[in-house]
């Protein structure tokens, strides 16, 4: 098989393996990639500039959050040949897939090859269409019939008694063999994770909150529960909160109170139809008896424990920043103001020292917000938003225009002789329309050509500027990034819409650094970022500005 190479073409191998393709050596990233090798040998390509995308573990209908789908369509160009398995390695949805094929090979012009059959994916008509989403459909019920068989396999597991998947804290997995061979699951009680188990019920009887019992385990340095990368190795309130909840405790298995949904912003989980919901009886999984376990309820509902929703930000600064000591989010909280009386003042604190005590994060800042408000407030008036700021950007778009006058005469020279050319292409084209029956890609090809006639006559007529328009220019850009200066100015001193103002000022952003007042007799927050300016006025070219320096303050 040969194709036509491109002086500009990239060879780029798309491989995608799930959760469900484990044991299918068909499905291995390796064969996969092998596959793709010989392929691109047969076609003539093996010295072509070549470069790879994969997702590992990736379900063929997430299109949302596949890293290596996602860089593919980003960089893929016109020319390119694009080589994977099958139809079924790009997705298992039937429309998404058909969508991705048409950006492939119909809009961006690529090639692509399938190596398991050898053959080109078309897109040049409806008849191509509707064979990518019949294939597209055929693979999306695949899917589907996977995960009804797996979802009818885990519950037939519950029902047994044996473990469906994930492991939990006070129990350890062991897998067994049934009379036919086949392996299986089950959960024993841990005697060490238990008796931590038992105690945090005991406590929570006694009246101790879920915080106090999280400083208590962390300060005794008790091994918290496992939560792979997202882990911390410590105990946090929610996590305790979980453990009082859960009905195993008691010897009772809950399968399926929540399940998953996919949608346009990605996955999510949602409660389950109850009449779907499994719950099996397993004594020997009992480790709090069933008195223990009501009175813990009972007080719990009695706090208000029913779910809470997390509500919006509500204060300026809670979590842009983060503690410079342990790296958790800086959030509000109240105390007692300095001198007693019962007046309580909102601060900023680390939300790990706050919730996990002093043994996960030593940091015990607790600084009136308004302090810290106005500290930075301060320093963003007195060092970013004044004028030696002003007058260094403008500097620099003066000098960068400078830099582009003794130029303008060679731009425009060319600009000129590629708009004849690019004009005289489009009457070619013009003429092959006229002629040809295979008008619809002509036809866009004449589009694209008109596109780029614009697009040079813009520049054109830009490199065409004269001096006093050069100066014009920069006045207007000095006018609309002064007015823009004095509003954000105004904004920081009736400190209205803080948040959303330091939101823009910061994306990246606060370091939240632990310190002292320079009497060294409290501790106080610095604050270092960077405060960066987008979109300033409306004039093209002034979309970015970075300051360099770090505002500080106590």
């Amino acid at each position: 098989m040969k194709i036509e190479r491109s002086i500009a073409m990239t060879v780029r191998t798309y491989c995608r393996r799930s959760k469900n393709d484990e044991g299918k050596q068909q499905f291995s990233l390796d064969v996969q990639a092998s596959g793709c090798t010989e392929l691109i040998a047969r076609m003539g390509h093996a010295d072509a500039e070549r470069r790879d995308y994969i997702d590992d573990g990736r379900s063929g209908d997430d299109f949302h959050t596949r890293a290596g789908l996602r860089a593919l369509l980003a960089d893929a160009q016109r020319g390119d040949v694009i080589v994977c398995r099958d139809q079924s390695r790009l997705g298992r949805d039937a429309i998404e897939v058909t969508l991705v094929v048409r950006d492939l090979v119909r809009d961006r012009g690529c090639r692509l090859f399938y190596y398991a059959t050898g053959q080109e994916a078309l897109f040049a008509n409806a008849i191509d269409q509707a064979t990518t989403f019949i294939q597209g459909t055929g693979h999306q019920m695949e899917l589907e019939a996977i995960r009804s068989r797996t979802r009818e396999a885990l519950r037939s597991r519950v029902r047994e008694g044996r473990i469906a998947g994930g492991i939990c804290f006070g129990y350890s997995l062991e897998r067994r063999s049934d009379g036919t061979g086949r392996k299986f699951t089950v959960a024993k009680v841990d005697d060490s994770e238990a008796a931590v188990v038992r105690r945090m019920f005991e406590d929570s009887r006694a009246g101790s909150g879920f915080k106090q019992l999280a400083h208590r385990l962390n300060a005794e340095g008790v091994p918290a529960p496992s939560a792979g990368r997202r882990g911390t190795g410590s105990w946090a309130a929610g996590t305790i909160r979980a453990i009082l909840l859960n009905p195993r405790y008691r010897g009772l298995y809950v399968h399926g109170r929540m399940k998953k949904v996919r949608g346009p912003g990605g996955v999510s989980h949602v409660k389950a139809d109850p009449r779907d919901v499994i719950t099996v009886e397993i004594p020997e999984w009992r480790i709090v008896d069933d008195e223990l376990w009501f009175a813990v309820q009972e007080r719990f509902q009695s706090r208000g424990g029913a779910p809470r929703v997390k509500n919006a930000a509500k204060y300026p600064l809670t979590g842009l920043g983060h503690c410079k000591s342990c790296g958790g989010s800086i959030i509000s909280h109240q105390v007692r103001a300095p001198g007693g009386g019962r007046e309580r003042v909102v601060t900023y604190a680390c939300s790990k020292h706050r919730d996990r005590g002093a043994a996960v994060c030593p940091v015990t800042i607790y600084q009136d917000m308004r302090e810290v408000h106005d500290a930075l407030i301060a320093e963003l008036q007195r060092h970013v938003l004044g004028e030696s700021v002003m007058e260094s950007l403008i500097s620099k778009i003066r000098a960068e225009i400078s830099a582009q006058i003794p130029q303008r005469e060679n731009d425009v020279a060319a600009l000129e002789t590629e708009i004849a050319e690019a004009r005289a292409e489009q009457r070619r084209l013009a003429k092959a329309v006229a002629l040809s029956d295979t008008i619809p890609e002509l036809v866009s090809e004449l589009h694209q050509r008109s596109a780029r006639i614009q697009n040079l006559e813009a520049q054109l007529l830009a490199a065409k500027r004269t001096p006093a328009e050069l100066c014009a220019l920069v006045d207007r850009v000095e006018s609309a990034v002064r007015a823009d200066l004095r509003s954000l100015g105004t904004a920081l001193s009736d400190q209205t819409d803080l948040r959303q103002i330091f939101q823009a000022l910061f994306p990246d952003g606060l370091t939240f650094v632990p310190s002292r007042t320079p009497d060294g007799r409290r501790q106080v927050w610095q604050i270092e970022g960077e405060a960066v300016f987008r979109e300033l006025g409306e004039v093209e070219g002034i979309s970015r500005f970075r300051t360099n320096r770090d505002p500080k303050g106590t």
